[in-house]
């Protein structure tokens, strides 16, 4: 009503102000309508500039409309005139930049939004598919290392080469079924080793003795495929053992931890060493925000795998590690 002070127009206050109400309600109407059906018909132009410029088009229109329409019914102060024109669409004008100003405030916000997801959802798969490269590696880690035993046993007894076989076709089912998960059971894991050990007994007799201290109350706890295997197969790639000096390994399950351990008798040569192993290890409980616990003396080596609670939402937290960190 300023424009109408300065002018010192004498309006009746309950027409004015539903003349207001209509104006403002037509400049929100028309802004609507144009962000729905108009704006983002173009891709060279910004919607926002779209949007602006075909609003000042409308409040020209609304204003010109409002005058003539008032001045026709109402007469007297209302009547048509370029002085009513210019203040209606100044006042229309006010309204139009703050639904503009609201709108675009809005439309980065939604923008920001959508960057911030998009981000967030390249995070997730940049994750998953570092995740997938890092389990991927078992499987020619695993298989490659089993020929040579398989080749060996087909030129000494093809019966146990047979039984041999059958058994690594089982693991390695396992290992493709699991390939893709980030965990599985500690009692899944274990019937797992179970076969693999089966397989080792098959290829150095009594050169390797395993013994088990394992807390049944933890076997629903979880644990990445095939890191045990991973663990059991690095004692007998590092280490020298016979049957006159056999290789003793022991797996321990307590206090929420799988520990590996055996005795020190590190080999010379690691030419043939793909450093898989440990690093794979480290990796992927990485991913799960956990970290396994490496203890090396002169005399054994022990690897300390943490369980985890089937209850415990490990994703979420998967998705906060910085993938940048070697």
């Amino acid at each position: 009503m300023d424009g109408d002070r300065l002018y010192q127009a004498e309006l009746p206050v309950n027409v004015a102000f539903i003349l207001i109400v209509c104006i403002v309600y037509a400049v929100w109407l028309s802004n609507a309508w144009i962000e729905k059906y108009v704006s983002n018909l173009s891709r060279k132009i910004h919607p926002l500039i779209i949007q602006f410029g075909l609003s000042l088009v409308a409040v020209t229109i609304i204003s010109l409309l409002s005058v003539l329409v008032t001045g026709y019914w109402l007469g007297g102060p209302f009547s048509y005139s370029s002085q009513n024109f210019l203040l209606t669409s100044a006042f229309g004008s006010r309204i139009n930049l703050f639904l503009n100003t609201l709108n675009a405030i809005y439309f980065f916000f939604k923008k920001f939004k959508a960057k911030e997801l998009e981000a967030e959802k390249l995070k997730t798969l940049n994750a998953n598919a570092k995740l997938a490269t890092i389990n991927n590696q078992i499987n020619p880690h695993f298989f490659f290392n089993n020929l040579s035993a398989l080749s060996n046993l087909m030129h000494e007894d093809i019966e146990k080469a047979d039984l041999y076989l059958l058994k690594l076709s089982n693991i390695y089912r396992y290992i493709l079924k699991n390939n893709t998960q980030e965990l599985t059971t500690l009692e899944e894991e274990l019937n797992f080793l179970r076969d693999y050990i089966d397989l080792l007994s098959m290829r150095f007799q009594d050169a390797l003795i395993f013994k088990k201290e394992i807390n049944s109350s933890l076997l629903q706890h979880q644990i990445p495929p095939a890191v045990l295997q991973l663990l059991v197969e690095n004692v007998v790639k590092h280490n020298i053992f016979t049957v006159q000096h056999p290789m003793e390994v022991s797996l321990i399950i307590e206090g929420e931890k799988c520990i590996i351990k055996n005795e020190l008798r590190k080999k010379e040569d690691k030419s043939y060493s793909t450093g898989v192993g440990i690093q794979n290890i480290i990796d992927r409980y990485k991913f799960l925000g956990k970290k396994i616990e490496v203890t090396q003396t002169s005399d054994f080596f022990q690897v300390a795998l943490p369980l985890i609670d089937p209850n415990e939402n490990t994703g979420s937290r998967r998705r906060t590690i910085d993938l940048s960190a070697n």
